[in-house]
């Protein structure tokens, strides 16, 4: 039973990286021996984990070449079927749902965070603006921050529903990233969550997310505003 969960937590960890770096469909694993070596298992462990996230569709093993992110993923691959819904409701209707999460979110992370995660949170503040000043893409650090921000919960069951903050993420990103100044904007609202958060100020946390949300909210509408005249 003790190997069982501990398989459990490495499939979860290693769903986590998936996500974290926005692997690709194809995109390879790292080897049984590196993943051995990371986590501090054994070879069985590994191979619990794996058949975990095969069973999930999350991954899918090629003998004799490794363990590649799957197509039609759960992870990244529409997870909750949004792609039958009315497409003109659907990022409003994530908006919504990040508006009821987050801020809730930050106000936890205020209370429970650690040094480490307050580390992996700076760190993609850092990538975000050296991206962002290069001219890059820089969604994939921006959903590093919310990310690390959930993940100081410490709540497995909120890894699992990540992927709908994910979701509402991009696909806010891809309809704003081109307006001016909105790296710096969201940048400067990213560092007073994690001031609020760092001095354990969990109202300020809250408030700071809801802040931050509203104006991804006010940044797409007035997008789709301009495209529809």
């Amino acid at each position: 039973m003790k190997e069982v969960r501990l398989a459990q937590s490495v499939a979860e960890e290693i769903r986590s990286q998936i996500m974290r770096e926005s692997m690709k469909v194809g995109d390879k694993l790292p080897t049984e021996s590196e993943l051995m070596e990371r986590f501090d298992v054994g070879r069985s462990t590994i191979r619990e984990a794996i058949k975990q996230l095969q069973a999930e569709n999350i991954v899918v093993i090629r003998h004799g070449k490794g363990s590649f992110v799957a197509d039609r993923t759960g992870i990244r691959n529409d997870p909750l079927g949004l792609s039958f819904e009315e497409q003109s409701q659907v990022l409003r209707e994530l908006m919504e749902v990040r508006l009821l999460m987050e801020p809730n979110i930050a106000e936890k992370a205020a209370l429970r965070h650690t040094p480490e995660d307050a580390e992996a949170m700076h760190n993609a503040i850092r990538c975000m603006a050296e991206a962002s000043e290069r001219g890059e893409d820089y969604m994939r650090f921006d959903y590093d921050f919310h990310l690390a921000m959930a993940e100081s919960l410490h709540n497995s069951v909120l890894r699992r529903m990540y992927p709908v903050i994910f979701e509402a993420i991009a696909q806010g990103y891809h309809r704003t990233a081109h307006v001016h100044g909105s790296a710096r904007v969201a940048l400067g609202y990213h560092r007073d969550i994690l001031d609020a958060i760092e001095r354990g100020d969990a109202s300020a946390a809250s408030e700071s997310t809801r802040r931050h949300i509203f104006q991804a909210i006010n940044d797409i509408n007035g997008n789709v505003e301009g495209e529809s005249q």
